[in-house]
């Protein structure tokens, strides 16, 4: 009896594993049958392997756990009909990473019932056509992810403030899109996060509290945004801060770099003042642009990596920089 108990036992564990994984292959099949049956995907048949296997290609790659559940997604460069986000993808319910990228004729907004990914992590949309708002629902019931890229699609309105609520919230990335308004507070969270939020239409200024943020990144390149941002200049563990193309007027003259920045760009916007002796002492700085600015004065000299004739581009279109690397200073005396 106890053989058979056994026998009867391993029978019904894997008759369970099996219809799981039956259960995530129809609905990969699903995915693929809303996405207008791509060529991309032909060899999703009835019965396919997917957890590894054929189900790899250069178009997409799944992964899954030990029980057969699909716990990660991606599909890519899919030139497929026009069609909305697949819908079936919310029926893979221990999905914890999706990515979903160069699908240019996907159309319509993220939908509802991605709020039945509860282990969602990674969410990644890179160049797809999805529009409409960013969904207030995706921001207060995901509270587990970590990573939200939604950028290079046609996303407008505003940045949702409940993205603040997400206190794993690490990298954020909403550029190259339509958005407008202003930044909420504390975006993101943890050591070394991330913010990437250029070629919108974002206007006001830069909360405050990103001075006390663990920030490591942050971009805001080509936006409509003014004041005075410097207190990020200073803040420890910061590493890259590109505020170009922006509206943003202060006086440089007594700003405060810190040791840890290796890249800033201040380029095209109505900052004032002299070049300050802590953009010269920096020794880490791999990328710097001061560009078209009202910056006027003699720029001061470093000692350890002296400026090259090449660093002429990063001062240029100023009111009235002086000193190597661009021409020097003359101090003439009165007219005659």
């Amino acid at each position: 009896m106890s053989i058979i108990f056994f026998l009867l036992l391993i029978s019904s564990c894997c008759s369970s594993v099996l219809s799981a994984d039956v259960n995530d292959g129809l609905v990969l099949l699903k995915i693929k049958e809303q996405l207008g049956n791509p060529p991309e995907l032909s060899n999703w048949v009835e019965g396919f392997q997917y957890c590894g296997g054929s189900a790899f290609s250069n178009n997409a790659q799944i992964q899954c756990d030990n029980n057969g559940h699909v716990i990660y997604l991606a599909i890519s460069n899919i030139m497929a009909p026009s069609a909305p986000f697949p819908e079936a993808i919310c029926d893979l319910t221990e999905l914890e990473g999706l990515t979903l990228r160069l699908l240019y004729n996907l159309y319509g907004p993220i939908p509802s019932c991605i709020n039945q990914l509860s282990n969602l992590h990674t969410l990644i949309v890179i160049r797809t056509g999805l529009s409409g708002s960013l969904p207030e629902f995706l921001f207060l019931n995901h509270q587990k992810l970590y990573d939200l890229t939604l950028s290079s699609n046609a996303f407008s309105g505003s940045i949702p403030a409940s993205l603040s609520t997400i206190p794993t919230l690490n990298h954020l990335d909403l550029s190259n899109n339509s958005l407008i308004g202003t930044i909420p507070p504390d975006l993101v969270h943890g050591q070394y996060a991330t913010l990437y939020l250029t070629d919108n239409r974002l206007t006001g200024e830069i909360p405050k509290c990103y001075q006390w943020l663990p920030l490591s990144r942050i971009y805001v390149r080509n936006n409509q945004l003014i004041g005075d941002p410097s207190f990020l200049f200073s803040k420890e563990n910061i590493f890259v801060i590109d505020l170009s193309h922006n509206d943003f007027e202060f006086d440089l003259s007594n700003v405060e770099i810190s040791k840890t920045l290796t890249s800033l760009d201040l380029g095209f916007n109505k900052i004032y003042g002299k070049v300050p002796q802590s953009i010269a002492s920096a020794y880490y700085f791999i990328n710097l642009d001061l560009r078209n600015n009202s910056l006027c004065g003699e720029i001061p000299q470093r000692e350890a990596y002296p400026w090259q004739p090449s660093d002429v581009y990063i001062f240029s279109d100023n009111k009235c920089l002086c000193g190597s690397p661009l021409p020097p200073c003359y101090n003439a005396g009165p007219a005659p």
